[in-house]
């Protein structure tokens, strides 16, 4: 059985090739506040900071 890629993840992903938030969200029909709120989370555990607080995290 084949696993399928939520689409908040396939939009990061048209995000990093240099689209908008607002154009991935309106492509795969999905509402643009998922979108930006994924790419908080993302930026957030990049920058080692708790997604939901924003606390830094220890390593």
């Amino acid at each position: 059985m084949k696993q399928q890629i939520a689409k908040t993840q396939i939009a990061l992903e048209y995000i990093g090739k240099g689209m908008t938030a607002a154009q991935a969200a309106r492509k795969l029909e999905i509402s643009e506040s998922g979108v930006y709120a994924a790419l908080r989370k993302t930026k957030a555990k990049d920058l080692g900071c708790c997604p939901t607080c924003g606390y830094k995290l220890r390593k």
